[in-house]
C-alpha cells in the first residue's frame, strides 16, 4: 500500500504545481491588460481572463502530453498534421464560444456587433503559437529528463554488476591463490623428487633379496611419491582411478608401518575410469580418521567406503574418536588443507555437482562426500 500511496501523493503534488504556475501566469498576464490596454480589474475580467487561460492550457497540455508523444516522429506526419490541426480546431472553436457566448450568457457583455472573424482568426493564431513553442519546449525538457533518469539507472545497473563481477572475480582469485599456497605447500616438502626416486631405488635394489616383502613397500612408496609430486597435482582434476589407488596404497603402507594393528575396512564397489576428481581429495580426507580415529579396536575398525552407481560416486569415511590419553597413533599429516579451503576448492572445481558432509557426535565421525554425474 505505500508504494502507491507515495506515487499517488507525488501526483498530487505535480498537479499543485501546475496550478500555481499557470495562477501565477493568468495574474501576470492580467496586469499586463490592465496596464497596457487599460482593462479595469473587475470580477468580469477576472473570470474572462480565466476562461482564456483555460483554453490556453488545453491546446498546451493537448500538444505537449498527447500530439507530440504519439505522432512527433517522421513516419507519423500525415497523423501529426491532422491531430494538430483537430486540437487547434478545438482550441479556436473554445475561444470562438467564450467570446461570443460565454460572455453574454454570463455578463450581459455584447460582443457579436464588434466582432470581425478576420482580426479574431489572425489574433488566435498568434495567442495560440506562442503555447504551441512553450509545449514544445516542455515536452523537450520532459524527453531529456526521462532520458537522463533512464541513462542513471543504467549507469546504476552497470555499477552494480560490474561491482558483482569484482567481487566475483576476487572470490575466485582468492580461491586460485589459495590452490598455489597449496601447491607451494606441496613443493616445498619435495626433496629433489629425482633424487629421492633414485634414492628409493637404490635402497629397493639392496634390501629386495633379503626381504621382498620390504622391498614391495619401498616400491609402493616410491610410486606414491611419484604420483603425489608430480605435474598432474597442479591440474584441477585427475583420473579417479588413480585417486582410489593411491588410497589403496597409503592404507597398505599405514598397516605395514603398525604392523597390522590397525583395523581398517576398505569396500570398493563400480567402475572408476573415465571419471575426473579434484586431486589429493581422497587422501586428504582420510587423513583425518589417521589422524583423530581409534583405529585399533577390532570391534570398530575404520570403515572406507569408495561406491560408484547410478552415475553417483560416493566415499565415506567412518572411525571412532581417539581417546585423549590414547597415543597409539598420532600423524599430524602434511597436507595442511583444511576443510573450509577444501568445500571453496570443490564448488570451484565441480560446482554444484558435489557434497560435502560431516558429521561428529560424542564417540565418532563420519565423512560422507558425493560426486554426481562424474
Amino acid at each position: 500500500m505505500s508504494v502507491p500511496l507515495k506515487l499517488s501523493k507525488q501526483h498530487t503534488e505535480k498537479m499543485l504545481k501546475h496550478l500555481g504556475v499557470w495562477s501565477a501566469y493568468t495574474v501576470y498576464f492580467s496586469i499586463l491588460l490592465h496596464l497596457f490596454y487599460k482593462e479595469p480589474i473587475t470580477i468580469t475580467f477576472a473570470v474572462t481572463s480565466v476562461l482564456f487561460r483555460l483554453g490556453d492550457a488545453f491546446l498546451f497540455y493537448g500538444n505537449a502530453l498527447v500530439v507530440l508523444p504519439r505522432f512527433f516522429t517522421p513516419k507519423k506526419i500525415l497523423p501529426l498534421i491532422l491531430s494538430f490541426t483537430a486540437l487547434f480546431g478545438v482550441y479556436f472553436a473554445y475561444r470562438l464560444l467564450v467570446e461570443l457566448v460565454l460572455q453574454n450568457v454570463l455578463f450581459g457583455i455584447d460582443t457579436q456587433s464588434s466582432f470581425v472573424l478576420e482580426r479574431y482568426v489572425s489574433l488566435t493564431i498568434f495567442n495560440g503559437n506562442t503555447y504551441v513553442l512553450f509545449s514544445f519546449g516542455y515536452f523537450y525538457a520532459k524527453k531529456s529528463i526521462r532520458q537522463q533518469q533512464a541513462m542513471a539507472a543504467q549507469a546504476l545497473a552497470i555499477a552494480a554488476k560490474d561491482a558483482a563481477l569484482a567481487k566475483q572475480e576476487a572470490a575466485i582469485a582468492t580461491l586460485e591463490k589459495e590452490k598455489m599456497m597449496m601447491e607451494l605447500a606441496f613443493l616445498r616438502a619435495q626433496i629433489n623428487p629425482h633424487f629421492m626416486y633414485n634414492t628409493l631405488n637404490m635402497l629397493y635394489s639392496k634390501v629386495r633379496g633379503a626381504s621382498k616383502q620390504v622391498g614391495h613397500l619401498i616400491l609402493t612408496f616410491a610410486e606414491m611419491m611419484r604420483y603425489a609430486t608430480s605435474t598432474r597435482m597442479q591440474q584441477d582434476t585427475v583420473d579417479l582411478a588413480d585417486e582410489i589407488a593411491f588410497v589403496k596404497q597409503y592404507i597398505l603402507l599405514q598397516k605395514q608401518r603398525f604392523q597390522d594393528n590397525l583395523q581398517i575396512n576398505f569396500y570398493e564397489e563400480g567402475d572408476f575410469t573415465c571419471v575426473r576428481i579434484m586431486p589429493m581429495l581422497l587422501i586428504t580426507l582420510m587423513e583425518n580418521c589417521f589422524k583423530h580415529g581409534e583405529l585399533h579396536d577390532p570391534n570398530h575398525p575404520l570403515k572406507i567406503e569408495a561406491i560408484r552407481n547410478d552415475g553417483v560416486f560416493t566415499f565415506r569415511t567412518w572411525n571412532l574418536k581417539k581417546l585423549e590419553n590414547d597415543t597409539f597413533f598420532i600423524d599430524k599429516g602434511q597436507t595442511g588443507i583444511g576443510l573450509e579451503n577444501i568445500r571453496k576448492r570443490l564448488y570451484l572445481v565441480h560446482g554444484e555437482a558435489q557434497s560435502l558432509m560431516i558429521e561428529e557426535n560424542e564417540t565418532s565421525y563420519t565423512i560422507h562426500f558425493s560426486l554426481y554425474n562424474p
